[in-house]
C-alpha cells in the first residue's frame, strides 16, 4: 500500500520577498463581503477583527479575532490588511 498525495487546487501564492500571501481574487471578494456584512450589523465587540477565515471551496467564512487562528484543512486566513486593500 502506497500513499499518493491528492492533487489539490491551490488558491494562494506566497512571495519570497515578503511574508504576504496573495489569494485568489474570488476569495478576497468573498472575505470582503463577509467582513462588510458583519460590521453592518453593529455588533458590539471589545476587540477588532484581525481577518476572515474562509473555506476555499464553499467561500463561507467567519471573522477571526486572533492573529493566527487554528484552521481546518480547506480553510485559509485572510488578514484584514488584504481585505481592505483595493488591489483586487
Amino acid at each position: 500500500m502506497s500513499y499518493t498525495p491528492s492533487k489539490r487546487k491551490i488558491n494562494s501564492t506566497k512571495t519570497k520577498e515578503s511574508n504576504m500571501t496573495f489569494f485568489d481574487p474570488s476569495l478576497i471578494k468573498a472575505a470582503r463581503n463577509i467582513y462588510r456584512n458583519y460590521y453592518s450589523l453593529d455588533v458590539p465587540t471589545d476587540t477588532p477583527a484581525m481577518g476572515v477565515i474562509i473555506n476555499r471551496d464553499s467561500h463561507r467564512g467567519q471573522l477571526a479575532f486572533k492573529h493566527k487562528p487554528i484552521l481546518l484543512p480547506r480553510e485559509c486566513f485572510i488578514p484584514l490588511k488584504q481585505i481592505e486593500s483595493e488591489a483586487y
